[in-house]
């Protein structure tokens, strides 16, 4: 358990067990360098815990796609439930960034621009942050922005900075907060700004139960998922307790934006034509490459998981099991799809995640995977989708350090 964590516990408040450390145990291992290499989130000191009674503990909801309209609300008169606040979360884009000097941050050259994992709250949200940090949420305004931690040492600023969105929409950064506070997104902001930005889609409900009460992921899940209509495109509710989610986050078991930028690097984009993500050419030469692999053919993958799935082939060789992977699909596919079930912004626009047997295993349809190669991809760091409420049985995403050596 890391020390923000142990700190958490200590003031008496949410606690949530980190599945997900990313960082320079990947880049040391694989043997890429710079500043790219990601570190765990920044922590922060916690005052001793006080005399009143501790808080309710913080649930989580989602649905993969995004909320239904009105569906936080109607969690809301559920048994059990007594509180809860429901979320936006969007990619925006930004166009320019200045630290608190004013000098240049981000300048991306036109038409690129920086994609932000934002999410957009109302001020309900509040209720669902510790002290002292509650204050910074409640006090925010329309014309700001708080950043995460990790965030902040992207940017190379925090407060006093100023980001400048898509449309010109220029906000004040007025402070940080440790990224599991903000559930691994990038940006916070009101949802006023949310609307101006384009970070409009609510994502996530958090809510808390009555105290004691026999409420479990599973039968919560069961009856948050009576309230989807029956036109919803994927009819399932993801539901986790306390301590269950390194991130109260939609998606949450995916590593977030902010961590694969952390962990593969940044870029800069723009919306194409459909769903495709126009990546700067410069950052796709430096970081994603093709090879031929035993077993998976050839493959166009970011450079950095490419040693994964050298020795996942040769664990599964070795296991004479290779036979496992039938057909191949893709590994490096950058889109951006607002209803992706997988995330707006997800693994793949990095090369870092990959589709095996996807012939037998529509999205879906229930997965039909072999054991032993879903221990095999998990061994070296990718989590597989068929686990999920809404089953995508080929995909396999980077979501964890490994230590791969070839």
């Amino acid at each position: 358990m890391d020390d923000l964590h142990r700190r958490a516990i200590i003031r008496g408040v949410t606690t949530f067990l980190a599945v997900a450390i990313v960082g320079s145990l990947l880049v040391a291992a694989i043997g890429g360098g710079g500043s790219s290499s990601a570190t765990p989130p920044s922590q922060t000191a916690s005052p001793s815990v006080s005399a009143t009674a501790p808080e309710p503990e913080t649930w989580l909801g989602w649905v993969p796609g995004g909320l239904p309209s009105g569906f936080g609300d109607l969690v809301g008169g559920v048994a059990d439930v007594t509180a809860t606040t429901t979320a936006a979360a969007d990619i925006a884009w930004m166009t320019a960034s200045f630290d608190a000097n004013g000098d240049p941050a981000d300048q991306p050259m036109p038409p690129m621009m920086v994609p932000i994992d934002v999410t957009a709250v109302d001020p309900t949200f509040a209720a669902f942050v510790p002290q002292p940090e509650r204050q910074l949420v409640q006090n925010l305004r329309p014309d700001e922005v708080i950043l995460s931690e990790t965030e902040a040492q992207l940017r190379g600023f925090g407060t006093g900075g100023t980001v400048v969105f898509q449309g010109g929409q220029q906000l004040s950064v007025v402070g940080t907060l440790p990224d599991v506070l903000m559930g691994a997104y990038e940006m916070l902001v009101t949802r006023e700004t949310g609307r101006r930005i384009g970070v409009t889609t609510d994502r996530y409900v958090l809510f808390h139960v009555r105290r004691a009460t026999q409420a479990s992921p599973a039968t919560l899940s069961e009856s948050f998922s009576v309230l989807l209509p029956s036109e919803a495109p994927y009819a399932a509710v993801e539901v986790r307790a306390p301590g269950q989610a390194a991130f109260l986050r939609a998606n949450d078991a995916e590593m977030p934006p902010l961590l694969l930028k952390k962990t593969f690097t940044e870029f800069h984009a723009h919306p194409g034509e459909g769903a495709k993500l126009v990546i700067d050419p410069p950052w796709v030469q430096d970081n994603i490459r093709s090879v031929t692999l035993p077993v998976l053919g050839t493959v166009t993958c970011n450079d950095r998981i490419i040693p994964l799935l050298k020795q996942a082939v040769r664990g599964l060789t070795q296991a004479r099991a290779e036979g496992s992977i039938v057909d191949v699909g893709d590994c490096f596919a950058p889109t951006i799809v607002a209803d992706d079930p997988s995330g707006q912004l997800s693994a793949a626009a990095w090369g870092a995640s990959i589709e095996l047997n996807p012939s037998s295993n529509p999205p879906g349809a229930p997965p039909n995977q072999p054991k032993a190669l879903v221990q095999e991809m998990d061994r070296w760091g990718f989590g597989w989708g068929g686990d999920d409420a809404y089953p995508q049985g080929a995909l396999f995403s980077y979501r964890k350090a490994s230590a791969p050596k070839d």
